[in-house]
């Protein structure tokens, strides 16, 4: 199609030379841009060079009397339309690329595997276990817990699924579930399920909450026929580093094996309770302190009903078999090869956090008065905490934030009141927390209106702002990147 086009070129050009139009790059410049728009950059170039060339053919020897002019123009004009057509390939490239990250890869693919097995007997599975697999893919990396993620499974569609959701305030919410239809597993309903939790997660409820919604979210994606009995288990656990604290929530599902640094395996009070399902199901709920270098192992499995693995007390069948290794992977393959000896499962997934604390080189916290003083208070810590940490660009921005935040919890809160300044990454989070419970509301606020602008402008200022509940009051935090300010 080339050869096809170049000589259909050639001919009209020469053809339109003997007429006195010895100037015209119509048929040179627009090839090469049409090929940008349609073929990959390899294709752009051959058709992008052999335009060029026929050009220079052309123009430069085969037409007689091209002046100086006409042909610098001509063949100029190909060159630019060889070298915007690599632009354009280049600009599509990118963005196909950042799509390819932006799409979630399939439930079992999205964090990656360290075994994979057939369905066969257990002495096969382990040894398969044993011979690894491939390389995990790259897991989320929050400021919370690090974290390794094992698999083994016949290759089936997967009912099961554990997750990792960075929260606000550098928390982040780890999460295992199942779902079964009439006592199998129903993995047409897990990625809905999966995809319910991800966005209760960011609306930031308590754990017992966020469970008892998905327990209504279940009922609605249950099929009509009152004959299938759907159930689902779910474990949510939110690992809070500032204060070392992690509240669970269970409905149906095993507790998650808990070690201290010294390797010691710590008691976690939880019962499994009933899964979620037709009937209002209890969410048993716990909270622990973990010290820095704990580890919590989750894990799902297929091998029985669910709940069958667990004993009254809540904790796991295999859990005395578990010990921990020096690095998270080795834990999730001992986890495996204990799993596994349990019932021959069909599927397996195993992951483990280990947690994280942020000291104050990171976050720096102020108790206030619920007095108009406090602001002015409010305003003069963070210039001096921002200046401590060389962030001074940060700074107008950041004050700003605080003194709107800090103003309405003084006029429409109650105390005790207090501010807090995290450094995550990249980002900066304000929070300010009070004794009360009522939500704040984001309105615009007309010409004449004397207040209701507080949030607009917090809103406008930062990439993200919310507020969770807790059983003292509650939080509004803010979220901004210095970096986009410079």
């Amino acid at each position: 199609m080339l050869a096809v086009y170049l000589a259909a070129a050639c001919a009209l050009q020469l053809k339109a030379s003997a007429g006195g139009l010895v100037r015209w790059s119509d048929y040179s410049v627009l090839a090469p841009v049409m090929a940008a728009a349609l073929l990959p950059l390899r294709h752009t170039l051959i058709v992008g060079a052999s335009t060029l060339a026929t050009s220079v053919g052309i123009y430069g020897f085969a037409i007689p009397g091209v002046s100086e002019g006409g042909r610098a123009v001509v063949i100029s004009a190909a060159f630019l339309s060889l070298g915007m057509s690599l632009v354009i390939c280049q600009v599509r490239g990118r963005q196909k690329a950042r799509c390819a990250f932006a799409v979630p890869a399939s439930s079992g693919e999205r964090t990656g595997r360290i075994a994979s097995a057939p369905r066969q007997a257990t002495g096969d599975l382990c040894a398969s276990l044993l011979a690894g697999g491939p390389r995990p893919a790259r897991l989320p990396q929050p400021a919370a817990v690090d974290l390794a993620y094992g698999r083994a499974d016949s290759g089936r569609p997967q009912a099961h699924w554990l997750d990792v959701i960075p929260l606000p305030g550098a928390r982040v919410a780890l999460v295992a579930g199942s779902v079964t239809e009439d006592g199998e597993p129903a993995p047409t309903l897990m990625p809905e399920l999966r995809a319910a939790v991800r966005t209760l997660a960011d609306i930031d409820m308590q754990p017992d909450e966020t469970l008892t919604h998905l327990q209504d979210v279940l009922h609605r994606l249950q099929p009509d026929d009152a004959a299938h009995d759907v159930a689902a288990s779910c474990l949510y656990a939110v690992y809070d580093p500032v204060t070392a604290d992690c509240t669970l929530a269970c409905a149906g599902h095993p507790a998650p094996i808990v070690f201290s640094p010294e390797g010691v395996t710590i008691a976690v009070d939880l019962p499994s309770g009933k899964p979620l399902g037709r009937a209002r199901a209890h969410v048993a709920t716990a909270e622990i302190r973990l010290s820095k270098g704990s580890v919590l192992l989750l894990h799902t499995h297929s091998a029985k009903p669910i709940g069958s693995w667990t004993r009254t007390d809540g904790s796991t069948v295999p859990e005395r078999r578990i010990e921990p290794q020096s690095s998270l992977a080795a834990t999730c393959h001992t986890a495996l090869e204990a799993l596994a000896t349990e019932g021959s499962p069909r599927q397996l997934r195993v992951l483990a956090a280990r947690t994280r604390t942020l000291d104050t080189t990171t976050v720096a916290t102020w108790d206030l008065t619920a007095d108009p003083s406090a602001v002015s208070a409010a305003r003069k810590h963070v210039t001096a905490q921002l200046t401590a940490w060389n962030l001074d660009e940060a700074t107008p921005t950041t004050v700003l934030i605080v003194s709107e935040l800090v103003t309405n919890a003084i006029r429409h809160a109650q105390p005790p009141l207090y501010l807090r300044l995290i450094r995550c990454d990249t980002s900066l989070t304000c929070e300010v927390t009070d004794g009360s419970t009522t939500t704040p509301h984001l309105r615009r606020a007309r010409t004449l209106d004397e207040s209701g602008r507080g949030l607009f402008i917090v809103a406008q200022l930062t990439c993200r702002w919310g507020t969770r509940h807790h059983p003292q009051g509650k939080t509004i935090w803010a979220e901004h990147i210095p970096q986009r300010e410079t």
